[in-house]
């Protein structure tokens, strides 16, 4: 049983790879799909749309865990210290942090070979980070601009741990790559080939999205000037 004590409703759902699904239930308005997913991670709303732990019944006003409402949320709320990702809480991103420094002072041989090439090549505006944080996980490497993370598995990486980091990240918008670390020692011309055509394909999907975004402005101020 996890143990979500100190964890915030963001924090326990990412954890759990549900809060795509709440998002989906509090968009639709779907109260007991709402709690379904809350009792998962040990949570209950009430009518107000409060929530409270599963196991306390729901006597007064008092506030615990407060919910935003649909249109306060984002797909990415924001960590209140440091790094990129969901609202995560210090003590919680601190170890983090720490455990992505640990792994940067004693990397994998296919991380350092990664590494090494990254550091000689020319990618423009683009750099990857090494160890990232990225709300509640932390990747190999990570690209901030293009919303683009590359994982390195190994013999020892849990398949379901892994996916279900990735369908986590790539629900706020950030594209995971995965990368046999053998691939890498074996071959790491292919890999980066790979990789270059993964950034091109993320850039098109940032110039693709300010487009869409500038076509939404400038009609919603047509529409303005026309009410005026």
């Amino acid at each position: 049983m996890v143990d979500y004590s100190g964890m915030t409703v963001n924090e326990r759902l990412f954890d759990a790879n549900l809060l795509a699904e709440f998002n989906d239930a509090v968009a639709a308005n779907d109260r007991e799909a709402i709690n379904i997913v809350l009792a998962k991670v040990g949570l209950q709303q009430d009518a107000k749309g409060m929530n409270w732990p599963i196991d306390m019944e729901i006597k007064d006003d008092r506030k615990t865990l407060a919910l935003r409402s649909p249109e306060e949320q984002t797909d990415a709320p924001a960590i209140k210290k440091k790094g990129r990702g969901w609202e995560i809480s210090e003590k919680r991103l601190d170890v983090l942090h720490e455990q992505a420094r640990e792994l940067r002072r004693f990397p994998s041989e296919a991380h350092k070979a990664l590494a090494e090439r990254f550091s000689k090549a020319d990618l423009g505006a683009h750099t990857f980070k090494r160890h990232a944080v990225v709300g509640s996980a932390i990747v190999d490497f990570n690209c901030h601009t293009l919303g683009m993370a590359i994982a390195i598995d190994d013999e020892e990486t849990p398949d379901a741990l892994a996916t279900r980091r990735d369908k986590s990240l790539e629900a706020v918008g950030i594209r995971v790559m995965r990368i046999d670390a053998a691939e890498i020692l074996e071959n790491i011309d292919d890999v980066l080939t790979r990789i270059t055509a993964g950034m091109r394909v993320r850039i098109e999907d940032k110039k693709k999205a300010r487009r869409t975004h500038g076509d939404q402005m400038r009609t919603g101020r047509n529409a303005t000037n026309r009410t005026r």
